[in-house]
């Protein structure tokens, strides 16, 4: 009987541990794929990174653009709330069968709710179970203690994680941490199998301010591949792009970033994503989308961001902007941006018009859709001719891949 005793003791206590380090996310705050198999979630509220296990699945609609502008309503449905009561948090597109993962939280008498539903270009909508779905996680031991909330609104604790990526099996975590010098990039192996989280402190110039910064956290994040090896290319908050090298994070070290452009100030940046794609002239070319709050997304060719490499680090600029060369793109009132595949980049959007939460897709070279405009082509009594006959085709190719069919040009 002793024995068994101990035999159950142990069990016990394996099975106790084991059950504790499988714990549920209190707030989502950003998600992410590492690849098709693994999600990455983010709780600042815990100070929490988990990795779910996700299962292949097949999606019909795979191919196609999304073009759902009922968000608000689906998910209200799906989740038995309001519409109003809906607060996006992320979103990441499955890149095996670009599905849309959208995380987002509820108000409720205690607080706030976070969830995280799929969707897919037919407007189907699934619970994706935080419990249930085998994870794995690491936590972070340098968060933010302060109760201090910014504007009396946005906990300090919540900017322990701003973004996440995967980069050569390891995770990259940008953020805040307790240090005096405040801006953090973590970096834990994966998978995390007892993983030591190392924490190497950032400080950057920031243009616009004329001042060194140490507390400003990323708020975006990618990996670029230039002439003399990789790099995070970093955007922070009214709006400096900064390249850090990879080579040189290391825990307890602090570093500081250089600043290749100021892109704008009063903005915050959303998202940043990086892809390969061909003009109309069918080049080739490598660039990225950065996606902003407070005004139009803009891309930059990644051989000008090698040029800027080349460069000295911006230096102060008052209200202007500076540095890398970018372009506008016709992209505004984005909440989340996401690639999706060869075509297409994936948005959550608001409308303007309605208010509504929007889920849809953009080409790639293109960045309009016909749809949200009125232009002289639309009217019932234009006649396309000249020049303009070589426009009719692009253009039936767009509305094509938005979904109005019954507005081809004949």
């Amino acid at each position: 009987m002793k024995v068994q005793f101990r035999i159950i003791t142990a069990l016990s206590l394996v099975m106790s541990g084991f059950m504790a380090f499988a714990s549920t996310p209190q707030a989502v705050n950003v998600i992410k794929f590492g690849d098709a198999k693994t999600l990455f979630v983010g709780d600042s509220k815990s100070a929490t990174l988990y990795a779910y296990t996700i299962a292949s699945s097949e999606n019909a609609s795979a191919q196609q653009g999304y073009n759902i502008h009922d968000l608000s309503q689906k998910i209200a449905t799906f989740a038995k709330i309001s519409p109003l009561d809906i607060l996006v948090r992320d979103m990441a597109i499955n890149p095996a069968n670009k599905e849309a993962y959208i995380a987002f939280d509820t108000k409720t008498k205690s607080g706030y709710l976070s969830q995280i539903v799929i969707v897919n270009q037919s407007g189907e909508v699934r619970k994706f179970d935080l419990e249930k779905t085998t994870h794995t996680e690491v936590k972070l031991t340098d968060a933010p203690t302060s109760d201090f909330k910014y504007w009396d609104k946005t906990p300090m604790r919540s900017f322990t994680f701003t973004d996440i990526d995967l980069h050569n099996g390891k995770v990259y975590i940008s953020g805040m941490s307790n240090a005096e010098f405040s801006s953090a990039l973590r970096m834990v192996d994966f998978p995390f199998n007892d993983s030591k989280v190392s924490t190497t402190s950032v400080e950057i110039f920031h243009a616009v301010h004329g001042q060194m910064e140490t507390r400003a956290p990323i708020q975006t994040l990618t990996f670029v591949t230039l002439e003399d090896g990789d790099y995070i290319l970093a955007a922070y908050t009214c709006t400096p792009l900064v390249l850090i090298p990879v080579k040189d994070l290391k825990d307890g070290a602090h570093i500081v970033g250089k600043t290749i452009a100021e892109m704008g100030y009063g903005n915050t940046p959303i998202d940043i994503i990086k892809f390969k794609s061909a003009g109309m002239d069918k080049v080739p070319y490598e660039g990225i989308v950065l996606s902003n709050k407070n005004k139009s997304a803009q891309f930059i060719n990644l051989n000008d961001i090698k040029e800027s490499n080349k460069s000295e680090p911006i230096g102060y600029v008052g209200l202007g902007e500076a540095g890398t060369a970018r372009t506008t793109l016709p992209l505004t009132n984005l909440l989340q941006l996401d690639d999706q595949d060869d075509y297409h980049i994936t948005t959550i959007k608001r409308n303007p018009d309605n208010g509504s939460l929007e889920l849809i897709s953009y080409l790639k070279n293109v960045y309009l859709r016909l749809d949200e405009f009125a232009s002289e082509y639309d009217h019932p009594s234009y006649i396309y001719e000249g020049q303009q006959l070589q426009s009719k085709d692009f253009q039936n190719f767009i509305i094509q891949d938005i979904g109005r069919t019954k507005f081809i040009k004949e």
